[in-house]
């Protein structure tokens, strides 16, 4: 649900792994998620135009994983108090 909210597709591979794809104008940007009951992790699979070069990446690149990471820990939250 965090994901789709900023208009990642998310794609489930198997449990505790997802795959995330954010197409933004002629970007894109594709994530592994992987998780477990405790914790999370995401990192970075492939992309598109976003100029990666094994240790640099596009500046918009950071914004769009912090705000994937922020909204995954608001809808975690939100799943606590329900």
């Amino acid at each position: 649900m965090a994901g789709a909210e900023l208009n990642w597709a998310m794609n489930v591979q198997s449990p505790g792994h997802i795959v995330g794809t954010l197409n933004l104008r002629n970007h894109q940007a594709v994530v592994d998620i992987n998780y477990n009951q405790t914790e999370y992790s995401i990192t970075y699979k492939n992309s598109i135009n976003l100029k990666y070069d094994g240790t640099k990446i596009h500046s918009n690149y950071n914004g769009w994983i912090k705000n994937l990471d922020n909204a995954i820990k608001r809808n975690l939250t939100n799943e606590v108090y329900k």
